[in-house]
């Protein structure tokens, strides 16, 4: 006798079925979800990766850049401190002036003008245009040195901070070391013998002579719309 399947038994097994069908396109769609997850991670940790390699090349990039420019600055600082070298060498012997002391006995003396004394008495004008900028720089100093020196027997003296002080306070920034050792080293080569350059316990110093210091400052304030004659550095 052969059994049959009432129309409730088949709904009930093709129901099953469906759920069965269903279930297992669930799994398998979270399968590929899972799978599209784990590369998607995959993928943010090697950008990750690359992400640190980019900086690290980068600092490194700045680091060599910055060592770069440091010595490229240092190579036109040597240039400009040989043509400047270069410039003091070619000056001439400072020329001789005859003034007569009319007060004292009325008899004529001969003094000896520094090219210091002489870049002084310059207008601003003729200074921009015949000057290097380290030697504007000496001769700002020189103009007005009573009021940033220190008094000693020996003299006014400046020291290395000091001249530094003032071009960064007329300037407006920082000079490099080098430049606050050319102007140094100008104040010395244009002053002639009325300007020593010497060490004190390690601090690189100038010392000016005081009555030297006022002829410069009264030159300036005399002779200040006045051309000089002859030469300015000779």
């Amino acid at each position: 006798m052969n059994e049959t399947t009432t129309p409730t038994e088949s709904t009930a097994t093709d129901q099953s079925t469906t759920e069965e069908l269903t279930l297992e396109a669930v799994y398998e769609q979270l399968e590929t979800l899972t799978g599209r997850v784990e590369e998607l991670e995959a993928e943010v940790e090697r950008k990750d990766e690359r992400i640190e390699e980019l900086e690290a090349e980068l600092t490194e990039y700045k680091r060599f850049a910055g060592s770069e420019f440091a010595d490229v600055r240092g190579r036109i600082t040597d240039v400009e401190e040989q043509a400047e070298e270069l410039e003091t060498t070619l000056q001439e012997t400072p020329t001789a002036t005859t003034t007569v002391d009319a007060e004292e006995n009325g008899s004529q003396t001969t003094t000896t003008e520094t090219p210091l004394e002489r870049i002084c008495t310059l207008p601003e004008h003729v200074a921009d245009r015949e000057l290097t900028t380290n030697q504007e720089r000496a001769r700002f100093i020189a103009r007005d040195v009573r009021d940033y020196a220190e008094k000693a027997p020996a003299g006014l003296v400046l020291d290395s901070q000091t001249i530094k002080k003032v071009l960064t306070a007329s300037e407006g920034s920082n000079p490099h070391t080098q430049t606050v050792a050319r102007v140094m080293d100008f104040l010395a080569k244009l002053g002639k013998d009325e300007v020593e350059q010497t060490k004190r316990r390690g601090k690189k110093l100038v010392v000016v002579d005081e009555e030297a210091a006022d002829r410069y400052h009264d030159r300036c304030d005399r002779d200040i719309e006045q051309a000089p004659v002859g030469g300015v550095m000779s």
